[in-house]
């Protein structure tokens, strides 16, 4: 066996530091997978030893690997688990407390913007208003007067026109806030501009409309199908684990509802699941499959312990009671499966949104029509399935408009 390095060492001490300190199986699960990052990383570099240079090097890799942008989460993680990792190099154990970081109201340097921002907090304390809605105004007002001073304004009076729009397209492109998380900010900037008359015009300038983000659905691609028929065949998994993926892989219910699903929701006369999801009270009959249906008989016949919990799927280890955590227990499972198919989620959706997903494009790739689709997935709008069109090239392709006949592409 190869002798582990000086930086594994310190990875795998840092990890059983934060085992001692409760972390969920998730979380552990999450950080393990960090701190491999980091070692191939280092590996890469043939560097086997923990060093600032090392950790500075780590550091500065922070745009994301499909854009080339600069990520804010990217940059986040990695200065989390590098202050792990120096705090037991230091102490001994995991310091898990979060530093806090230079604020936006601190890195004003004009006295003058200062007060004004000064003013406007006052100003909010004095009414009736949550301290989160406080905190989203201050904060995007304290953006705009750091843009100002980019701006090499003195006063938030030096605003001209176009201003307010370039700043809005300065929040994006630095990361501070996204078309679908800014809008209770705008609400405070508006406050904010209305204080001052000679710009309350440019209230004009702020969207009253704001783009929702369309990403395309990830699924698993063709190869990672097949491995995962694999372990699902080969006897990797328990009868409870391989149960549960079956039925996620093939229905898409939400995890939570697999949690709760008890011993007596299942009718073997009619081969239906009787559902209540969580999510939407809404009740779902789900088809009782010959692939999942055996593998929950195996499991319920020769794995499942014996006990007194109503629900069909409990833990492995006493106390055998329901699969918990609002379904993160059965992440734990999903992530399993994954690892033992070899298949990577980094940067990647996973767990039952994965499993989700997945089921959802099987069926429209097979020809089940949208409404068919929306009932077994649970969804109160039919027109949401739609989204899941993004999976299927096919049908993209013929969603597309042919160029006009005037319109020649280049031989």
């Amino acid at each position: 066996m190869q002798k582990e390095t000086k930086l594994e060492e310190i990875l795998r001490l840092t990890l059983e530091s934060l085992q001692k300190q409760e972390y969920s199986t998730e979380t552990l699960l999450r950080y393990q997978k960090k701190f491999n990052a980091l070692n191939s990383f280092a590996h890469s570099r043939g560097i086997s030893e923990p060093s600032d240079g090392l950790f500075q090097e780590y550091l500065s890799d922070n745009k994301n690997k499909y854009t080339g942008e600069y990520s804010v989460f990217k940059d986040r993680q990695r200065i989390r688990v590098v202050n792990l990792i120096k705090s037991y190099i230091t102490n001994g154990e995991a310091d898990t407390s979060r530093r806090k970081g230079k604020s936006a109201y601190d890195s004003i340097q004009t006295e003058q913007l200062k007060k004004e921002l000064d003013r406007f907090i006052t100003i909010l304390e004095e009414e009736p208003l949550r301290p989160n809605t406080i905190y989203t105004y201050k904060r995007i007002v304290a953006y705009l007067l750091i843009y100002c001073e980019k701006k090499s304004y003195r006063s938030i009076n030096e605003l001209v026109s176009g201003d307010i729009r370039n700043f809005i397209l300065y929040l994006y492109e630095q990361g501070y806030f996204k078309p679908t998380t800014i809008t209770s900010g705008l609400s405070g900037l508006k406050r904010f501009l209305s204080l001052h008359p000679d710009i309350e015009h440019f209230i004009m300038e702020l969207p009253t409309r704001l783009p929702r983000e369309r990403k395309i659905i990830e699924i698993y691609s063709e190869t990672e199908t097949y491995a995962i028929n694999e372990i699902l065949s080969d006897g990797s998994l328990s009868k409870r684990d391989k149960a549960i993926c079956l039925l996620l892989l093939e229905t898409g219910l939400r995890a939570v509802d697999v949690c709760n699903i008890k011993l007596s929701d299942i009718d073997w006369n009619k081969d239906v699941i009787y559902i209540k999801q969580q999510k939407t009270g809404m009740v779902l009959n789900i088809p009782l499959r010959k692939s999942y249906g055996n593998a929950i008989v195996d499991y319920i016949l020769n794995e499942r312990p014996e006990c007194n919990s109503k629900y069909l799927f409990v833990r492995e280890l006493a106390p055998f009671t329901r699969l918990n955590g609002e379904g993160s227990s059965i992440r734990v499972v999903l992530l399993k499966m994954e690892a033992l198919a070899g298949i990577s989620n980094a940067c990647r959706i996973s767990g039952s949104r994965m499993t989700r997903h997945n089921a959802a494009s099987s069926m429209l790739r097979s020809g089940v029509p949208m409404a068919d689709i929306s009932a077994v997935l649970g969804h109160t709008d039919p027109n949401i399935v739609s989204v899941y069109l993004s999976t299927d090239e096919t049908v993209m392709a013929a969603c597309t408009l042919p160029l006009p006949q005037e319109v020649h592409t280049n031989e």
